[in-house]
């Protein structure tokens, strides 16, 4: 790692465990950091002046300096956008023409100072006193046919204030008026799900003008799909488990946001095996002709000491930065109303600007963004010099506003990536979103479908949730399942980095896919078992040697962790129980086709996989691993073990399960803090101020 990302990590760290609250102030001496070390590289292009640099601060603090104004706008010619359409390939021009519109630009200028009209609507800035509200005017019915004249904003408060002290070298303009978009479905209100409606478009307001304030908002629930724990299983009747991996982790940093602000945690959006592996563990790397390794190990089960608990571990090889393969990565931006909250799209956009240090002259980045209708913002970019500028560009221009049509978006974007695809090459939709599909398809079986069919073309996908309220974490969970992705959760900058530069150029050069993991539980050493989490990954035993049935995606450098719990004893023998009054009890039944074979072995092991570049009709390469119990206490198991044990007691009690036995916080603290081992990104360290929040 360079100089430059340990100091950055060690003061991120040094942020979260003080609450990191302050997220203004922090990031102004962040900057200020930065900006005094050698070799600093630049992460914004400021328009219209030469020799000014920014360090990683400056994109966070132009986001919160336009919050604290409560507008985004895009700001170049639109004449260039059309430009760009039509230089862009005819058999596409023909399709993004009805939605050219759909990015608005105008040029920027000095700021003006202009009277407030009486038409001006008021919107009240979070936080800010009635004498610093900002004015913004309705849009005119119609484009006008010069760039809007621009006015200096209300002089921000607070936070805010703070943030635009430190960054004197750039200066965010606000429209005083900008042009409608003819294209996109702004309605009336009526059509989004984010409440907004009055502020949306009564009296011609039009998406994204005329905000109310956040507190005034209609409370729209979040979506999560329901979730059922696995149940104990006797090996007699279901000797065999088997399940697609899944190396998610949206569930836990959702979690994790809602303890921290002292909301309640939905029982249904807790994913047990998402938040366990959103940690990585200490597993050795593959040797041999397999692209992971496979590790096992078994101890006492902490909260239920007669039982034993089972860990097995995937670590996916490493690839070194030089030798990763080109890029072709296309984001598909959600810049609809809902998007409209600094938890949403200004995070989105300072989280990508992360990304782009890490691309280099070989990678390309598009945007297609969507709202009442989707458009190309950006046409394959190679990342060099100026292109990097350019996206910068593009991506602080960015504004939210229109209702929301994911499904014509996902189109889109799918097209682009196969348009350009990269033959041995990363080709991946990342799309970022809250997942408020309100337009065109939006119901979450047919946008799953949708998902399904394109990842046949061998373009990968990512998701990006972000903000709260009206999360559709159902859909966005079942859209990646299906599409050969990954699904993170977003809820500040200091995640926004550990996903794209930790997470996500892992899992975007896929080392193996469809893995499945199948065991084999030995009925003469064990009694029954259950598999911890990954209730909606669950898969037919027959379906693991279907070559055609989809499973999970494994990214170079990522691991993989699941858990099982064993009642151990010869599943033939019954538990002891009171005789029954008025039935004769019968030894359980044993299949009548198939003998026991003696064996040492607990369990074994089993995966399936493919190579990246297979089809459905290529078959899976096959591995098994067969496993001895080592009869050690939890105490004596490693560092991994104990702490990967107390991410999933600390699930089950945040469900309420039945399953979590003796189990307590006090316990996962225990765990936690004894299976903290080597914590150089302070994420082990955080989880366990998080169970200490719970416990009190």
């Amino acid at each position: 790692m360079k100089n430059e990302d340990k100091m950055i990590d060690a003061l991120l760290q040094e942020h979260a465990r003080n609450g990191g609250k302050d997220d203004a102030e922090f990031l102004a001496s962040l900057e200020q950091r930065l900006d005094e070390e050698d070799g600093v590289v630049s992460m914004a292009h400021t328009s219209g002046r030469s020799g000014n640099r920014a360090g990683l601060g400056l994109g966070i603090a132009a986001a919160l300096t336009v919050a604290a104004v409560g507008f985004y706008g895009w700001n170049e010619k639109r004449s260039s956008d059309m430009a760009m359409y039509d230089q862009y390939e005819p058999e596409l021009s023909s399709e993004l023409a009805p939605s050219r519109d759909a990015v608005v630009h105008s040029d920027r200028r000095d700021y003006k100072q202009a009277p407030v009209a009486a038409s001006e609507k008021k919107m009240q800035t979070p936080g800010a006193s009635d004498e610093s509200a900002m004015h913004l005017p309705a849009p005119p019915p119609a484009p006008a046919a010069e760039a809007p004249a621009l006015r200096k904003p209300t002089a921000p408060s607070g936070n805010a204030a703070r943030v635009i002290a430190s960054n004197k070298r750039r200066e965010v303009m606000v429209p005083e008026s900008t042009r409608v978009d003819p294209s996109l479905d702004y309605g009336d209100g009526d059509d989004f799900h984010d409440g907004w409606g009055d502020g949306n478009g009564d009296g011609g307001g039009g998406a994204g003008f005329g905000r109310v304030a956040p507190q005034a908002r209609r409370a729209v629930a979040n979506h999560y799909g329901t979730l059922n724990d696995n149940a104990f299983k006797s090996p007699w009747q279901e000797p065999l488990s088997t399940f697609s991996v899944d190396v998610d982790t949206a569930s836990y940093t959702n979690v994790r946001r809602m303890i921290q602000s002292g909301q309640a945690v939905p029982r249904d959006a807790v994913r047990i095996e998402e938040m366990i592996n959103y940690f990585s563990y200490d597993y050795p790397q593959p040797e041999g002709k397999h692209p992971f390794s496979v590790n096992v190990e078994t101890a006492s089960c902490p909260w239920n000491p007669g039982h034993r608990l089972v860990k097995i571990g995937l670590k996916g090889k490493e690839i070194m930065r030089e030798e990763r393969p080109a890029a072709n990565l296309v984001f598909l931006l959600d810049v609809s109303g809902s998007m409209n909250s600094q938890d949403k799209l200004p995070l989105l956009v300072d989280s990508m600007k992360i990304l782009l240090k890490e691309l280099n002259a070989d990678d390309s980045v598009s945007i297609v963004v969507y709202a009442g209708a989707q458009g190309l913002a950006l046409p394959p970019t190679y990342v060099d010099e100026a292109g990097r500028k350019t996206i910068l560009n593009k991506l602080n221009n960015f504004r939210s506003g229109g209702s929301t049509n994911g499904g014509a978006g996902i189109t889109l974007a799918y097209k682009v990536a196969k348009k350009h695809f990269v033959k041995g090459g990363v080709n991946r939709v990342i799309l970022g979103t809250d997942g408020d599909f309100n337009v065109g398809v939006v119901g979450t079986d047919a946008l799953v479908s949708m998902v399904e069919r394109e990842a046949k073309s061998g373009v990968f996908m990512s998701v990006l949730g972000f903000g709260q309220g009206n999360l559709n974490d159902n859909m966005l969970e079942k859209i990646t399942n299906k599409g050969n992705g990954n699904y993170y959760y977003i809820d500040n900058l200091r995640e926004g980095r550990k996903v794209f530069l930790d997470d996500m150029m892992g899992t975007m050069v896929t080392i193996a896919k469809d893995v499945k993991i199948q065991v084999e539980f030995n009925p003469a050493k064990v009694q029954s078992y259950r598999l911890i989490g990954y209730a909606n990954r669950m898969l037919k035993k027959e379906d693991f040697k279907n070559k055609r049935i989809d499973a999970g995606e494994i990214g170079a450098g990522h691991s993989v962790t699941a858990l099982y719990e064993v009642v151990p004893g010869d599943a033939e023998q019954e538990p002891a129980v009171d005789d029954l009054e008025y039935q004769q009890r019968k030894a359980a039944p044993k299949p009548t086709d198939r003998d026991v074979v003696e064996s040492p072995n607990m369990l074994t092991v089993k995966l399936a996989y493919k190579q990246p570049d297979a089809t459905k009709e290529t078959e899976s390469t096959y591995l098994k691993t067969p496993v001895i119990d080592s009869g050690k206490t939890w105490q004596d198991a490693s560092a991994d073990f104990k702490f990967a044990s107390g991410v999933s007691l600390f699930g089950m009690l945040q469900r309420q399960s039945e399953h979590a036995g003796r189990g307590t916080y006090q316990l996962v603290r225990q765990l936690a803090e004894q299976g903290r081992g080597d914590d150089p990104k302070g994420l082990r360290t955080e989880f366990s101020d998080l169970v200490r929040k719970v416990a009190r």
